[in-house]
């Protein structure tokens, strides 16, 4: 009896595929690693503006004499009064502010502007210190030697010289003195929301659901967090209710992004939400420093993203409540707005 013959189908060879995953994962984490290091590494303080206000005489030597040291750092702004060198510091305009007057020199920071405003501000504190310091000291020394008795006039020098006055108009909390907690909640919040947003895309079905699912994260997220940073950890100073608002819109806008993409798109649409928050989002938003800093002024375009209107929104309403904050509610709403209406284009 013949025996049947077996029909075998040839073992597919699945060593190029996992070639092709292996090299694909260490491309795009090399892109990753380069999106957050290239910022940093190639960032310069560029479109930061300082007041400058005081004696006519003192601005305008100071001005003068500035232009190819400090004023290739920094933009140097003549403002006619301290009043007016303040409010731009409280809103913003400028990241500092110096007030030049005879024996009572002034520098105005805000440290929570962020410790690499703070850093400058305070380098410029004492280089104007020590400015001040040798001038006098050259001036009055000449003046010692000149006098008819020395002597005399040696006696006759103050005990000490001017120093410069630092205010702080805006310095962080008692909870969070150097602004590390700030700094550092940028990057879980909105890896956070991602994650939830990826897990919502692949369990929950219904559009309903899913934009009910959305809208239930923002608010609850929001509120625990809220709760942990202001009354706990003491990071935020902004009314509670103001900080809740402004962490749900961000928490939802993100979650929103990856259900509202996937439900439009499908698995494409996940990718194209990973690639706009990891590779754009995150590494352009600015967490630790001015957002000018960045290079090829993808730190304005990152102000325009979810991560980067969220750190912002967040500085100004704790620390700089003169400080506009239309645009980022109005982003952080329209992020929003556009994940939930992605999310009705079909049926899950």
């Amino acid at each position: 009896m013949t025996a049947p013959i077996e029909l075998t189908t040839p073992r597919t060879n699945r060593w190029p595929r996992s070639a092709g995953v292996v090299a694909g994962a260490a491309v795009a984490l090399t892109l990753l690693v380069v999106t957050f290091a290239w910022p940093a590494a190639r960032g310069e303080p560029e479109g930061l503006a300082v007041a400058v206000t005081g004696d006519s005489a003192l601005v305008d030597g100071f001005l003068a004499g500035a232009e190819e040291g400090l004023g290739e750092i920094v933009e140097l702004e003549q403002v006619d009064s301290r009043t007016a060198a303040t409010a731009g510091v409280e809103d913003r305009t400028y990241i500092g502010a110096l007030v030049l007057t005879q024996g009572a020199p002034e520098v105005v920071t805000a440290s929570a502007a962020g410790a690499t405003s703070a850093s400058l501000m305070a380098g410029i504190t004492q280089q104007l210190q020590n400015t001040l310091d040798t001038q006098l000291y050259g001036a009055l020394h000449g003046a010692v030697r000149a006098a008819p008795d020395p002597a005399a006039a040696a006696s006759q020098l103050p005990a000490e010289l001017p120093t410069v006055t630092l205010t702080d108009l805006a310095p962080y909390t008692e909870g969070d003195p150097n602004g590390a907690g700030i700094t550092a909640a940028g990057i879980p919040l909105t890896v956070g929301a991602l994650l939830s947003g990826l897990l919502m895309s692949f369990t929950i079905r219904g559009r309903a659901q899913r934009i009910g699912a959305v809208l239930g994260f923002g608010v609850t997220a929001g509120l625990l967090l809220t709760l942990t940073l202001t009354t706990w950890l003491e990071i935020y100073e902004a009314p509670f209710g103001l900080v809740w608002l402004a962490l749900s819109l961000s928490l939802a806008a993100t979650s929103g992004l990856f259900v509202g993409l996937h439900a439009a798109l499908g698995r494409a649409g996940i990718g194209v939400a990973a690639a706009l928050t990891l590779f754009a989002a995150m590494p352009w938003a600015a967490f630790a420093v001015p957002h000018q800093f960045l290079p090829a002024g993808l730190g304005y375009f990152g102000q325009w993203l979810i991560p980067g209107a969220t750190t912002t929104l967040a500085r100004n309403i704790s620390y700089f409540p003169e400080a506009a904050t239309a645009q980022q509610w109005w982003l952080l709403g329209g992020w929003l707005l556009l994940g939930m209406l992605l999310a009705l284009r079909r049926r899950a």
